[in-house]
């Protein structure tokens, strides 16, 4: 039986319609690639690269066995740990703590260009403004925090074979600009549907944790908007008009996204000029994603 959920006055609300059922399955089957082909077989990874040129999204099917996922998700509950029962001391030895009570340094670019790993953990916005994604820990540069861990991250993510592939895909070089560790529980004020400016940026994803459904968090993205001019120029207007930011996805009616429901060890990968968000969690769902962002 095929599904959508469909958001409510799809027509005036400017929402994507939302793919479930065997339509999100036969979508998710479209855009995915196993990994051991991808690394193995120069028509596969051909085929994958064609596909992220095309729809801006790649779903990489078992990037991370699981003796490595599960090696690497003990590092992170041990540090999880640490930081629920307030040993922030230690931390505070081998990272920069932004805690909810405590911010000791503040916008992306500084996060970005600290020479240590920066623990965030993300706060409603003083104005008010929607899309904080209060709750969430924002760990960057994690490979920064301990000789295990910068293994662990280098295993996951695979760095060699998908700057090669980002390069067959865009025909531009990408280099890593950052390493971010995503640890969502319950994290509801999640940004609406967006890009993270028109540079040729990129994402890959690895699942730590299983993400079965909506209420788990999942990242969604509306396939072929990295290179959709209507959509974006709708949206620019829109947002103009509006006071809206101009690079929110406002304009999406009429449209398809796609949740990326995933099982731990699957790798997306995303153009970030394409529509993208991450759904709200129901207030006990747990996410925990590595990331890696590559930029010209």
């Amino acid at each position: 039986m095929t599904t959508r959920a469909e958001p409510t006055s799809a027509d005036t609300s400017g929402l994507p319609l939302m793919l479930g059922g065997t339509e999100r399955e036969a979508a998710m089957d479209r855009l995915s690639v196993g990994f051991n082909a991808l690394s193995c077989s120069k028509r596969a990874f051909l085929r994958a690269a064609l596909i992220l040129r095309r729809q801006g999204v790649l779903v990489v099917r078992q990037a991370v066995p699981p003796q490595p996922l599960e090696s690497f998700n003990a590092e992170v509950n041990q540090l999880l740990a640490q930081l629920d029962a307030g040993q922030t001391k230690q931390l505070a030895s081998i990272a920069i703590l932004n805690l909810p009570n405590k911010r000791l340094i503040k916008g992306y670019e500084n996060f970005v260009d600290a020479d240590q790993a920066v623990i965030n953990h993300r706060v409603k916005r003083p104005d008010g403004r929607s899309g904080s994604d209060a709750g969430m820990v924002d760990i960057f540069h994690p490979e920064r925090l301990s000789e295990a861990m910068a293994h662990w991250v280098s295993v996951c993510l695979h760095e060699r074979l998908i700057s090669r592939l980002l390069l067959t895909s865009s025909l531009l070089p990408m280099r890593v600009k950052c390493r971010n560790l995503y640890v969502n529980h319950g994290v509801q004020d999640t940004r609406g549907y967006h890009c993270d400016g028109r540079s040729q940026k990129f994402k890959s994803f690895v699942f730590l944790t299983d993400v079965r459904n909506l209420s788990d968090g999942p990242y969604c993205y509306v396939p072929a908007t990295h290179r959709d001019r209507r959509s974006w120029k709708r949206s620019r207007q829109f947002n103009e008009a509006n006071g809206l930011n101009r690079h929110e996805y406002s304009q999406l009616q009429g449209l398809e996204a796609l949740p990326l429901l995933a099982k731990a060890g699957d790798m997306v990968i995303s153009s970030q000029r394409g529509a993208h968000r991450g759904h709200p969690q129901h207030p006990g769902a747990r996410r925990a994603v590595l990331v890696n962002m590559y930029q010209r």
